[in-house]
């Protein structure tokens, strides 16, 4: 599910990579209020992960908090992957992502969290624009909360780009334009692009969390990697047709078929599903 949640982190998989609830604290940063765009603090958002006729886990989204960072708002993001536990017999998944973005969307820290019966491993990756540098690191984390690092690597950067939690976010932002982007995004070490083929076309979707159709606009595109659940290849997204951009439900093609998620929950100031006429 790491890079499910890439496109779903970000629609929905993020998606790759890892993170935790750590905060990086500046000398200059100050708590603001925020800006009026897709990035709403305390929004949390939960989907249901189905392949076939099996419910096979979860993706909960948080925005925690935001900052002014060297004269920029940072936003602090969080994503939660679990695996249906009556399924534990086939694979036990328990992933946490942590990103940190701008109010254009593009990462600059990104921390991801993957527990198991023999511990926590850890990936972090620091995107320093000016420098045109990403600063990566794998290792685990101890029980004391301490990171040990076993792997560092600096690896050169030409533009911004996109973990894959912040890619879930940078799709909200711009699905209400007319275009196609291969959005540069990073896994580990790797450099890929995200192929997203914004459309902005209106639709309807029906889900069991909401009683009518939803008012809904489309998107499609096509992601460079293999994530969780075998997330390969093309995906379909169905945003909330409203400043909102929660997205709705969406497909992914897996190496055996296609995962579909959908939303079951949500937390969002002044937010409901908008209905379809």
């Amino acid at each position: 599910m790491k890079k499910l949640v890439s496109f779903v982190c970000w629609m929905l998989c993020c998606v790759y990579g890892f993170a935790e609830s750590h905060q990086q604290n500046d000398a200059a940063s100050a708590v603001v209020s925020e800006p009026q765009h897709v990035l709403q603090v305390g929004e949390e958002i939960e989907y249901s992960v189905h392949y076939a006729f099996f419910n096979i886990g979860t993706i909960r989204f948080q925005v925690s908090g935001m900052e002014v960072r060297n004269g920029r708002n940072v936003y602090f993001v969080n994503a939660y992957i679990d695996s249906n536990p009556s399924l534990s017999w086939l694979k036990e998944l328990h992933v946490k992502f942590h990103s940190q973005m701008d109010e254009h969307v593009f990462s600059y820290y990104w921390l991801g969290e993957d527990s198991s019966s023999s511990g926590i491993k850890y990936t972090r990756m620091k995107f320093d624009y000016e420098n045109q540098k990403m600063y990566y690191e794998f290792g685990k984390k101890l029980s004391n909360g301490e990171f040990r690092p076993e792997k560092k690597k600096t690896v050169p950067l030409s533009s911004h780009c996109q973990d894959g939690l912040s890619l879930f976010f940078y799709a909200r932002e711009y699905v209400h334009q007319q275009k196609s982007e291969n959005v540069p995004t990073y896994m580990d070490t790797v450099g890929l692009t995200t192929e997203i083929n914004f459309q902005n076309t209106g639709e309807k979707k029906e889900i069991d969390a909401v009683k009518n159709p939803v008012n809904v606009v489309y998107l499609d595109g096509r992601a460079d990697f293999t994530g969780i659940f075998g997330l390969t290849g093309g995906f379909e997204g169905w945003f909330s047709n409203d400043d909102a951009r929660i997205p709705i439900t969406a497909k992914l093609k897996v190496i055996l078929g296609s995962v579909r998620v959908e939303l079951t929950k949500w937390k969002r100031n002044a937010w409901t599903p908008p209905q379809a006429r």
